[in-house]
């Protein structure tokens, strides 16, 4: 699934001027549906979520989102708002760019990976810049589709994949990588609980010595089946967490190629 199949100029809107968190909410309600029973059942579903916690989430970006049981299709969309409003957002400064989501409830995992590539794009400083330039919604769709991953066509058996395994053993990156993985619309993701080497060793009696008490430590392995036409872009960007890494230690991350393919996962 695209984003670009559920952007619509018509779901976009520059808003200038102070503006409260509810009032914003309204104007999402509003851009989302033109029928007035609707649009209270999407403020009261937005309404809900940012009562669990704000979907501000620092740098001046917000992704509202919520899901309906009575839609079959995804709402997506953008209010950008130079000035700033309020949000309670996690670093409590104002929010100037909101892509909003309303998702159909029987559409979770969809819902999830749109998260995920909304996200991605506003993690890109020149793309939020870029956004808040633009003055029309012409402008400010085509802004954000440049910054988003293609999916190319939905057959499988007509594409090539390969298989990207990640290992990591630091528990501070590895919300980062999943959410750079998960950017990809369409891929299939696994996540296995194990443990280092270390956890064996210390048990051989030549090297226990060298251990006090034993430590699991964290170790989860992402294996995941990606288009080999987002591999090198989601590739680069792991890299660069790595690279950054003293002695480029803690991430491993391979990939090979797939011969065959059949069947998905849920998330």
């Amino acid at each position: 699934m695209d984003l670009s199949d559920f952007l619509s100029e018509k779901y976009i809107k520059v808003i200038s001027g102070n503006m409260e968190k509810d009032s914003l909410l309204v104007e999402i309600a509003g851009l989302a549906s033109q029928d007035q029973k609707e649009r209270n059942m999407i403020f009261r579903k937005l309404k809900e979520r940012e009562d669990l916690g704000s979907t501000g989430f620092g740098n001046g970006i917000a992704i509202p989102h919520c899901a309906l049981d009575n839609i079959d299709e995804f709402i997506v969309g953008i209010i950008t708002a130079p000035d700033g409003i309020g949000f309670d957002s996690l670093d409590k400064e104002p929010v100037k760019v909101f892509v909003f989501i309303i998702a159909p409830e029987k559409k979770r995992n969809h819902h999830i990976r749109f998260l995920s590539a909304v996200s991605g794009i506003l993690k890109q400083q020149e793309a939020v810049n870029e956004l808040l330039s633009e003055k029309t919604p012409t402008a400010i769709m085509e802004s954000f589709l440049r910054y988003s991953l293609p999916s190319g066509i939905n057959k499988k058996e007509s594409r090539e994949f390969n298989v990207m395994h990640v290992l990591c053993q630091l528990e501070d990156k590895f919300d980062d990588i999943m959410g750079i993985i998960t950017e990809v619309s369409e891929c299939d993701i696994t996540v296995i609980e194990a443990n280092n080497a270390e956890k064996y060793i210390h048990s051989m009696p030549l090297f226990a010595k060298f251990w006090g008490d034993e430590s699991k430590g964290f170790n989860r392995i992402i294996t995941t089946i990606l288009p080999k036409s987002n591999t090198n872009d989601i590739l680069r960007k792991i890299n660069n967490i790595i690279d950054a890494l003293p002695e480029r230690t803690g991430i491993l991350v391979y990939i090979h190629t797939v011969e065959y393919i059949n069947g998905n996962l849920n998330l």
